[in-house]
């Protein structure tokens, strides 16, 4: 069963005098539970599929279906529901609030959920992180924690809400190679053992090599 479906989008960035095609009639079909990685050039395309999946942007043309919804009508508001219930986000520079500890960090996408109490907003945010094993961290601020361990954060926030989709975006492009290896060993365990569906954006072969399968992406098209 489909979970991502995108049929014939287009993206368009337009200026004064330049016209850029950032997405040129893209179809993609992921299934519920698979691991996909997405790879190209710089430039090509990758991150605003991402926003679109995710919909952070609309495109100007075609259609994203994700788990049986479309979006043509939706307002703004509708959007921001969806995405809150369904999807977590993992970018590579963490996008932590600094004036924020751990746990409040972690807590954020829970807080716009209606009809959940301050008590198990905070026992759903002790459970991700004693699952990321980031506990002893859960009071400190993002300025006192490591690369690996802000990127654990970033995650224990995307998942706390039990997504159904995570989109990735260079998970481990600020990390060096042992923590990101960790990184990676998190996402498996969650597309395994959770059945999570993963969409990743990546420039590294050999963890791309590691999903279920690669889109490669040129010029805004997929070309395998």
């Amino acid at each position: 069963m489909s979970i991502i479906k995108l049929s014939e989008i287009n993206k368009v960035y337009q200026t004064k005098e330049i016209e850029t095609i950032a997405l040129d009639h893209v179809n993609i079909d992921v299934k519920r539970g698979e691991f996909v990685s997405i790879m190209g050039p710089s430039g090509c395309g990758k991150s605003t599929l991402l926003n679109i999946i995710g919909l952070l942007d609309r495109p100007n043309g075609g259609k994203v279906t994700l788990l049986d919804h479309t979006f043509d009508k939706s307002s703004d508001t509708e959007l921001s529901q969806f995405r809150n219930a369904n999807i977590g986000f993992v970018f590579q520079s963490f996008h932590l609030i600094p004036a924020l500890d751990v746990a409040a960090n972690v807590e954020l996408p829970l807080v716009y959920r209606t009809g959940l109490s301050a008590r198990k907003r905070r026992e759903k945010v002790e459970e991700v992180l004693q699952r990321l094993n980031m506990t002893h961290r859960m009071h400190h601020m993002p300025s006192e924690l490591s690369g690996g361990q802000c990127q654990r954060v970033a995650i224990a926030r995307a998942i706390v809400g039990s997504p159904s989709i995570i989109l990735a975006d260079e998970p481990t492009g600020n990390l060096d190679s042992r923590m990101g290896a960790e990184v990676m060993n998190i996402l498996h365990t969650l597309n395994k053992e959770n059945g999570t569906t993963i969409v990743m954006v990546t420039h590294n072969e050999s963890q791309a090599r590691d999903t279920d399968r690669i889109i490669r992406f040129f010029d805004g098209r997929v070309i395998s």
